[in-house]
């Protein structure tokens, strides 16, 4: 409709530049004779000009009409060095952008809106045009001035809160509120209300918008039942019973509902209903594992608040496990009933299980590992992490945990190459980077070993671990040592109690020669319970330098116990002296 429009402003223009040169031509002598021919010169060729701008118009718009885009950009191009108009820009822009080349269009896009800034439609395009490019925040700016120009476009504020919603959610959802007051309720936006609402944890605000659609749409089963399960998450369990009852009349066959009503009751710690109705539904043959284990799911997640139900969720899941042997899903579950009872044995019998029967199932081996790693039993970990290896080579966990149990074991060079792939994996985790560090600083690597703790605090300045391991490393090569006091600092004020970061400090506060603060610290270490040998053995170091022999002593040959291998540490001891 644009196109037509301008074609008959150009073909008026033209009608009357003409009549006008016709005029010019015929007129009196006397007039003609007196007018400066360089005049009458720039108004041929003005014409002419014009002439040629409006036939490769029409051409381009002839493309146009025939989906031949780039046909058509190129005739408004040639146009355009005739005629430099606002409105040839904006049918270029839409080429462009039909052309899928963002950036051109919006360049054009912005030259028309230049040159005729209140033309709505020129705002409009450009907003969609940066939308496409993904510059929401320019698109957002568009989409607000053609409300303020037109508040009566409903694409406008539909399109703002849609640009708006990545980035600013709750703004969108003020925008979807004033939508809906200026346009009354309308289905697409009361559906990205209640998607909003959800992933924001407003289910009380996805339960309303969902109640809208219902009275939108009244026979939408499925919409209800969306509806009833919003109530639920948002603890509104009378209003969601209100509307499961009513599904369940209508389709009083249908166990999905029924256990979804069970569920309810379950939740408001109605044992005995709930109980009564998931045993009809687990006792039917008919009924599918999938409905089974959601069933089991549901006192799965209530068992954190109610330990009570811990033997019951265990029941269930052997119950499907005995129906259901080759499903690795009861067998997942049962493992995470055994670790919450901290039942070892029959964790690892369960997740075991899972890892046989989904080997591709990561979580299956991670979990089963850290029934290893919280007994620090690092060679087991191994073991079945690099068989997780052979399996899910990709996953980041098993890559991440193989490399700390390897750096554990003493295979920094293993940890290295595991550990690197978990980097490459994902980049910006701030504990493979630090892990990493710590290796190659292991490895002797020391170059690439400070390159990664300073990555590390680029991902997370405040990340106490890394302040703390980083400092210590300085520490130990007795360098930056005021940069690494203010390190210890940081990673003390995170966890002020942690007894390596206590050591840590106390150990810098050695290398800068101030002996009683060092001892003051490491003591405070020592005092929080069970340390590695290297605690005390800096205590004797410390208590050596204040003169304290037989108490350094004491230090040495209660570190040696712990680390009976320590040759350095038994020289001292046997020389009694650093």
């Amino acid at each position: 409709m644009e196109t037509i429009r301008f074609q008959l402003r150009i073909a008026a223009l033209w009608t009357i530049g003409a009549a006008a040169l016709v005029f010019l031509g015929c007129g009196s002598g006397t007039q003609t004779a007196h007018r400066p021919a360089s005049v009458v010169g720039d108004t041929v060729l003005s014409a002419l000009q014009h002439e040629a701008a409006l036939r490769h118009f029409i051409d381009g718009s002839t493309y146009e009409l025939k989906g031949e885009f780039a046909q058509a950009a190129l005739e408004y191009q040639e146009a355009l060095r005739y005629e430099r108009n606002h409105a040839m820009y904006y049918v270029l822009a839409k080429c462009y952008s039909a052309l899928n080349k963002p950036a051109l269009a919006i360049e054009a896009a912005r030259e028309a809106i230049r040159l005729a800034p209140d033309k709505v439609e020129y705002h409009r395009l450009l907003g969609d045009v940066s939308a496409a490019a993904f510059d929401l925040d320019a698109a957002a700016a568009e989409y607000e001035q053609v409300i303020a120009m037109d508040s009566s476009s409903i694409d406008a504020w539909y399109n703002l809160a849609r640009v708006l919603q990545p980035r600013k959610p709750l703004k969108a959802l003020e925008v979807y509120d004033q939508l809906t007051t200026r346009f009354g309720p309308q289905w697409d936006v009361l559906l990205q209300v209640a998607e909003l609402a959800n992933k924001l944890g407003k289910s009380d605000r996805a339960a309303a918008a969902l109640r809208e659609m219902t009275l939108l749409d009244p026979g939408n089963r499925e919409l209800k039942r969306t509806l009833a399960q919003t109530y639920a998450r948002a603890g509104m369990s009378e209003e969601a019973l209100a509307v499961y009852n009513e599904l369940h009349e209508l389709d009083p066959g249908n166990v999905e509902i029924q256990a979804e009503i069970a569920g309810i009751w379950l939740a408001k710690k109605d044992y005995v209903r709930a109980g009564k109705t998931f045993d009809e539904i687990l006792a039917q043959d008919s009924v599918s594992a999938d409905v089974k284990v959601r069933i089991g799911e549901l006192y799965f997640s209530q068992i954190d608040k109610d330990s009570t139900l811990i033997p019951i969720t265990q029941a269930i899941f052997e119950r499907i496990r005995d129906k259901y042997p080759k499903d690795w899903r009861p067998y997942w579950y049962l493992g995470g009933v055994a670790s919450t009872k901290k039942d070892d044995s029959l964790a690892v019998r369960s997740f075991r299980r899972v890892t046989e029967l989904a080997s591709w199932n990561a979580d299956g081996w991670v979990f089963l590992t850290f029934v290893y790693l919280t007994k620090n039993d690092f060679t087991r970990s191994v073991e079945i992490l690099e068989s997780a290896l052979k399996a899910v080579p990709d996953d980041f966990r098993v890559n991440f945990y193989l490399g700390v149990a390897y750096s554990r074991i003493g295979r920094n060079q293993e940890a290295a190459r595991v550990l690197e792939h978990a980097r490459a994996i994902n980049p910006h985790d701030v504990d493979a980077v630090a892990q990493l560090a710590l290796v190659y600083e292991g490895l002797k690597k020391i170059e690439e070993s400070d390159s990664l703790y300073e990555e590390a605090l680029r991902i997370d300045p405040k990340n106490h671990l890394v302040l703390n391991n980083y400092g210590y490393s300085l520490a130990e090569r007795g360098i930056q040592l005021q940069r690494a006091r203010t390190m210890a600092e940081e990673a003390l004020k995170g966890d002020p109690n942690n007894a390596s970061y206590l050591d840590t400090m106390g150990w810098i506060y050695y290398r800068l020669g101030e002996y009683s603060e060092a001892a003051t610290y490491i003591e405070k270490a020592i005092s929080k319970g069970e340390v590695s040998a290297v605690v005390h053995e800096h205590l004797g170091d410390i208590y050596f330098r204040l003169d304290k022999p037989e108490r350094a002593l004491e230090q040495w040959n209660a570190a040696l116990q712990l680390d009976e291998s320590n040759s350095t540490l038994r020289e001292k001891i046997q020389r009694k002296s650093l």
